[in-house]
């Protein structure tokens, strides 16, 4: 009997323990500083833990309400990245090359700001640095 109660606490502490490792899950709205009002940038998480973040950057570099067919680059850009800390004083940091005909590395530094909802940083595209917003949709 005593067995099987601690075999409960255990489930249950492992349980909520799993629920916890990952609160930041899902998909965020990113906003970068200086970018296109029409641009729908996003980041899809993954997994979170205290030094690791894997998911999908999408970074749109769509013209908008301009009239002639995009090239190549100009499109939405859909990319895996796994970003990386030190600690937890410490961004996260992920670099990402977008494009295909001139591609561009953007390297991604984000501090977690509220749990489960927003990280804040900076994005370096090339030589240009921006800040960055990620938050809830």
């Amino acid at each position: 009997m005593m067995r099987r109660v601690l075999l409960g606490i255990l489930l249950a502490s492992w349980a909520v323990a799993a629920e916890d490792a990952t609160p930041w899950k899902g998909r965020y709205k990113l906003s970068i500083s200086n970018d296109a009002a029409w641009h729908n940038d996003a980041v899809e998480l993954e997994t979170v833990s205290v030094e690791e973040m894997e998911g999908v950057l999408e970074v749109d570099l769509g013209l908008g309400p301009e009239g002639r067919e995009p090239n190549a680059d100009e499109t939405l850009h859909k990319i895996k990245f796994k970003g990386r800390r030190a600690s937890d004083q410490d961004p996260y940091v992920a670099e990402v090359m977008v494009g295909s005909v001139q591609p561009r590395v953007y390297r991604f530094e984000l501090f977690p700001i509220e749990t489960g909802k927003s990280f804040a940083g900076v994005v370096t595209m090339g030589s240009k640095r921006a800040g960055a917003l990620v938050r809830r949709d």
